[in-house]
């Protein structure tokens, strides 16, 4: 494996139009490649929304990774027979599929809790989960990718670290912005360096650990953001080149890894019960009752139209 690894983060606005896509991706491919990039890493659904691998975005995408020869990270919600999965794509250097990641925690709920996932706020909840964390060995080193709600599970970092992700990609399609304080803490916690991207909002860029220099970037570290970072919404892209060998040096050395405590974490893995400490506060929703600590729902096609 190698000492170094370029990687391009791609901030590229969801606007719903195949077309569109088809027109502004192949010049971040371009600008990745000017840069020398490995790996181009780019947000939740860009690809498009029930779709298929057959999909006029996702063959272009699998063909510009070939012409750049260059790893490429996408993602879609993934048309699969009857149901779907929201899905990040893994491609090679040959723009061959290495693997897909499929989300593992359903975003679904409305305001202002964003649960539970009532009808109408449930696709996710009922389409097809991913039922592990993912790490891929690439020809630079060990990539482990999550999407969106996922970034919020401390759990989910801690897991894809431990599977041996030296860098771990967070891929977001929503608005708002990428959160500095979540891609800093976990990459100290768990010596990585992150990535982290979004479609509508602002903000992607990279975070690594404290006490070193673990990647170089053009532009002006502030402190407590993400650098480099694209401050305002829109399309646009980072770069960064990865010291993976100062990171390999920290992993080893770790103290979060040599001094945890799993004889008293086992809270963690029994569903949480913090909601039964207040009685006296009604539930927003009269379904609350009925979905606490489901994070699957059942399939139900009646109420699963596809979408255009």
């Amino acid at each position: 494996m190698k000492d170094q690894a370029k990687l391009t983060m791609v901030q590229f606005v969801e606007d719903g139009s195949a077309e569109s896509v088809l027109e502004r991706m192949p010049g971040f491919f371009k600008q990745a490649a000017d840069y020398g990039s490995d790996l181009i890493v780019f947000p939740e659904y860009m690809l498009g929304r029930r779709i298929s691998l057959q999909s006029e975005t996702s063959k272009r995408f699998l063909e510009l990774a070939r012409e750049h020869r260059m790893y490429a990270i996408g993602g879609l919600i993934e048309q699969m027979g009857e149901r779907w999965a929201t899905v990040a794509l893994m491609v090679d250097r040959d723009g061959e599929l290495m693997g897909r990641y499929l989300k593992t925690h359903p975003a679904c709920g409305p305001a202002p809790f964003y649960w539970p996932p009532v009808e109408g706020n449930d696709d996710e909840a009922r389409g097809i989960l991913g039922d592990e964390f993912k790490v891929w060995s690439l020809d630079f080193g060990k990539v482990g990718i999550l999407q969106c709600y996922d970034g919020y599970f401390p759990e989910a970092w801690g897991c894809t670290s431990y599977a041996g992700a030296e860098i771990i990609l967070w891929i977001n399609g929503r608005s708002g912005m990428i959160q500095d304080t979540t891609c800093i803490c976990m990459a100290q916690s768990y010596a990585c360096v992150v990535g982290g991207n979004i479609s509508n909002g602002h903000n992607t860029g990279f975070a690594e650990p404290m006490y070193g220099r673990y990647l170089t970037a053009e532009g002006e570290r502030e402190d407590g953001r993400l650098f480099p970072r694209i401050p305002s919404k829109g399309d646009g892209c980072v770069h960064a080149t990865i010291h993976l060998d100062r990171v390999r040096r920290l992993r080893k050395h770790h103290r979060m890894a040599h001094q945890r405590r799993p004889d008293l974490y086992s809270a963690l893995c029994r569903d949480a019960t913090i909601w039964k400490a207040y009685p006296d506060i009604d539930w927003e929703h009269s379904a609350c009752a009925e979905l606490t600590n489901k994070a699957k729902l059942p399939w139900q096609p009646a109420e699963s139209p596809r979408s255009t």
